[in-house]
């Protein structure tokens, strides 16, 4: 399978009404924008192993400090893109942009879908420089990131180099010799072959969520990401490699 640019991007919607939450994700989610829900920032903060969003969507109250909501994100992702929405007036719009706001969209205001979608489709830019991608797995090389089918995978260092290897090489098949020694290097091994198979086999798991590529074994050359026609029962992965 062959490898494209990959301009995706992830939304966070926090605190949102649930009409709100419907017209935003009816307008923006797509086959390149994923859209997350959250009932708090800090259900969000929590989850920030799990999901790491482009932009994050929050419905504003004066009650909360918004300062501070802004400080936490950036903490944590300071690259991220926050929106607030539902605000009550331009004075509050003001603010909230003075507090490190990236955009603050008042109530019932008709440029709110348009806004949203501009600011994902920056993100998607962004994000096609430094991401590829093979069907719905998404790989980013430099922030050491995975994606299946919209959902961002995490991987231990082993698990990540076995697929930065296959990124590496896609859409050529990966001998095991090859990935033995990208992922282990010159580490001795009495058995660097069921290394790769065992490593291969938990990156199978944790990748089988897509819907249109899979990892398949062809003795004499190797490992390579093919076009999933069904999903690979567990036992033909056990007898491959």
């Amino acid at each position: 399978m062959q490898q494209v640019r990959a301009a995706t991007a992830v939304l966070a919607l926090v605190s949102c009404s649930s009409s709100q939450t419907d017209t935003i994700v009816a307008a923006l989610e797509d086959e390149s924008t994923s859209v997350h829900v959250y009932p708090t920032l800090e259900r969000l903060l929590h989850s920030l192993w799990d999901v790491m969003p482009d932009v994050v969507v929050m419905n504003d109250s004066v009650d909360s400090d918004a300062s501070l909501q802004v400080r936490l994100l950036r903490r944590r992702q300071p690259s991220v893109y926050v929106a607030f929405i539902g605000v009550s007036d331009e004075a509050r719009s003001i603010a909230l942009l003075q507090w490190g706001a990236d955009d603050a969209i008042t109530s019932n205001s008709p440029t709110l879908i348009a806004r949203l979608q501009a600011a994902a489709r920056r993100a998607r830019t962004v994000n096609a420089g430094s991401r590829i991608a093979v069907g719905d797995i998404v790989f980013d090389r430099e922030a050491r990131r995975v994606w299946c089918a919209g959902r961002e995978v995490a991987l231990t260092p082993h698990e990540y180099n076995v697929v930065d290897c296959m990124f590496w090489h896609a859409p050529k098949p990966v001998g095991v010799d090859t990935l033995a020694d990208f992922v282990w290097g010159d580490q001795e091994s009495t058995n660097r072959r069921t290394l790769v198979q065992v490593y291969m086999s938990y990156v199978r798991k944790k990748l089988a969520k897509s819907v249109s590529v899979a990892i398949r074994f062809s003795r004499g050359s190797g490992y390579a990401f093919s076009p999933r026609i069904e999903k690979e029962p567990l036992e033909l992965a056990k007898r491959e490699g």
